[in-house]
């Protein structure tokens, strides 16, 4: 080759590698996958203490750097945490995943594949609930559950499983939730009525990996439902047994007791950990069931929140009182709800801390049952559980500081699970409902009620615009007198963005606010000063069924899901209830000799769908409410004068 064709090849050859090289060096540098870098935010670690000013950098899913000093790294991605608050993610220590509607192994595989990917994209993780550790589910079911988040194939928290519980024959869960479901009965509990099953019952266990026993403790009469049934107990030697057994494969042991006589055997036999406790009495801090429960070094998990649904109303005070005392006396609590996942949210664990709260603990001192203390109980401290170099990197960020009122801990930002952001991850599809606008003339209502031997309601509306916002100001009269007052602040599909409640006869009066998905509350309720933050689901916020109603009424939706705050003890003062509102039938309504062609619409309360139902009727053409009424109750009703 000539000479001259050498010096153009080498040119040529220079003129590619300096476009290559200028290329890679003037790119955009992708930020690096999984490094997370937040500055100067202020860590709640989980210990106990609190630091503000720190960066904290996350790779590889873990945390490998804290600092007050500002942290140096490239091509990550970046969060000013500014004003905001990191904390571990939150451990509940008790809970259930499936237990109520299965009645077979086809629809468990159903409820697996269909239902649960969304309990925890909607019901868990929003709420920075990162580690679970579930208490009793059909084997069937768990097992497959626990493969598919340890393979990462699904979405969702750490789990740590006991299979079923193990009990007595009679015992609960067996003739409770597995009462009129055979199938339920089999696959949730395990009925020991002889030694000898002992030992190839734990075998069973430990052959399908669960991480811990779990014994059901109780027995006596129980109102279940409003049926009273006679649970059996297991033999207290049976019960010995079991603990012993476990031991010796390295499996620890829960129980779930009530009673005070009842938990001083568990402790005698070296039970690990005690669900629910002592409901029966108050104890105080000179009992000596607190010597031997703190000499045996047993975790309590208190599950207060729980107790607002037993029928036996002394066990929710005594539950609140006792988990002070027991606090107090230096032994270890672990937080623990026994939510029913596959009915409730994980607003659940933050009820429970307010409880806790409202028992005398700090806010601090409640954050750390949540976290440190119950990754301590599950035996996972080692790597998560509180904010620490080399840990896993499950946190939240929160907008505001769980310190200083612990309703702030709904106040979240994202949540993170191994340094993946889980929380937020969709848009908000429920908001579907469209604008509507009450007819020309239609801005002042009146409705009496009617219900037979009790005195006269009388519901006035007020519709306007204020300031550019629609308002609709709502007033009920009882004997001619106001009896409370509510002004809405409403979007154009009727849904709120605040809301003043204002009932002189008690003391009452607040005013809350929609803020970041979040509804801000503050005021006082019946005399007491309230400051709350409760997070709103992917639903609308109604607090006036009968005229919020309206737009979804006059839609082309079928059923919607809200939320409305409680203001009076049917189902719970100053909590947010989630309601499910369904079109079932178009009817012909007789009102004042007119008829009036309607859509009838249906309200449950989702949590407790079988125990109420809310009748509602619009005007198909306008929407307009007609009436309302109670199913089983059609005679008591609400209706247009």
């Amino acid at each position: 080759m000539p000479l001259i064709g050498k010096i153009q090849i080498c040119i040529g050859i220079g003129f590619v590698l300096f476009y290559v090289i200028k290329y890679f060096k003037c790119r955009p540098k992708m930020k690096k996958k999984g490094v997370l870098l937040i500055r100067n935010v202020c860590v709640i670690d989980g210990n106990g203490n609190v630091e503000e000013g720190q960066d904290v950098l996350v790779k590889d899913g873990k945390f490998v750097k804290i600092s007050t000093r500002p942290i140096h790294a490239r091509n990550v991605e970046m969060i000013n945490g500014t004003g905001k608050f990191l904390m571990p993610g939150l451990i509940d220590s008790h809970v259930h995943i499936q237990g109520l509607n299965s009645q077979n192994d086809a629809e468990s595989d159903m409820f697996l594949k269909d239902i649960v990917p969304s309990i925890f994209k909607d019901k868990l993780l929003p709420y920075g609930i990162t580690t679970i550790k579930e208490l009793g589910a059909p084997r069937h079911f768990i097992y497959k559950l626990k493969e598919r988040l340890n393979s990462g194939s699904m979405v969702g928290p750490e789990m740590l499983v006991v299979g079923p519980n193990i009990t007595a024959k009679g015992g609960h869960p067996a003739i409770t939730l597995g009462g009129k479901n055979p199938w339920m009965r089999k696959e949730l509990a395990v009925e020991i009525s002889s030694e000898k099953e002992i030992k190839s019952v734990v075998e069973e266990l430990a052959k399908n990996n669960v991480d811990f026993l779990k014994i059901v403790y109780q027995g006596g009469a129980y109102l279940y439902y409003g049926d009273t049934l006679r649970l059996n107990k297991l033999d207290k030697i049976y019960m010995q047994q079991i603990i012993e057994e476990g031991a010796r494969r390295g499996l620890k042991t829960s129980a779930h007791v009530a009673y005070k006589e009842d938990v001083r055997d568990l402790l005698e036999a070296g039970i690990y950990g005690v669900d629910h406790g002592i409901l029966d009495v108050q104890i105080d801090e000179t009992d000596d069931i607190l010597r031997l429960w703190k000499e045996k070094g047993t975790y309590f998990v208190p599950t207060v929140n729980a107790m607002t649904y037993e029928k036996d109303p002394t066990r929710l005070p005594n539950s609140i009182h006792n988990l002070k005392v027991i606090y107090d006396s230096g032994i270890k609590v672990a937080m623990g709800t026994d939510n029913m996942l596959e009915a409730m949210t994980g607003e659940t664990v933050h009820k429970e801390l307010e409880y806790y709260v409202q028992a005398g603990l700090t806010p601090m001192q409640a954050i750390v049952t949540a976290t440190h203390n119950s990754a301590e109980y599950l035996g996972i401290l080692n790597r998560k559980g509180t904010v620490e170099v080399g840990k896993e990197a499950d946190f939240i960020l929160l907008n505001k500081n769980p310190l200083e009122n612990i309703s702030n801990i709904s106040s979240i930002e994202k949540v993170y699970r191994k340094g993946n952001q889980v929380y937020p991850y969709t848009e908000n599809k429920s908001f579907d409902v469209p604008a509507y606008g009450f007819p020309e003339g239609k801005q002042n209502y009146s409705y009496a009620g009617e219900k037979a031997g009790q005195q006269t309601e009388v519901r006035y509306y007020d519709i306007s615009k204020r300031q550019a916002k629609s308002m609709i100001v709502y007033t009920v009269e009882k004997g001619g007198d106001i009896w409370f007052t509510e002004t809405c602040e409403v979007q154009e599909n009727l849904s709120l963005t605040s809301w003043q409640y204002v009932r002189p006869e008690d003391d009452t009066d607040f005013r809350a606010v929609l803020e970041n998905g979040n509804i801000i509350l503050k005021g006082k309720f019946r005399g007491k000063h309230i400051d709350k933050c409760m997070k709103l689901g992917d639903g609308l916020w109604y607090q006036m069924g009968e005229m919020n109603l309206c737009a979804f009424a006059k839609s082309d939706l079928e059923e919607i899901l809200y939320y409305s705050i409680g203001t009076g003890n049917n189902r719970g003062a100053m909590t947010l209830g989630e309601f499910a509102a369904k079109k079932v039938a178009e009817e012909t309504v007789e009102m004042k000799g007119t008829n009036v062609d309607c859509v009838r619409v249906e309200v449950v309360l989702t949590m407790f769908a079988f125990a109420w139902t809310g009748l509602y009727w619009y005007e198909k053409e306008t929407g307009l409410f007609v009436k309302s009424a109670t199913k089983g109750k059609e005679d008591e009703f609400i209706s247009l004068i």
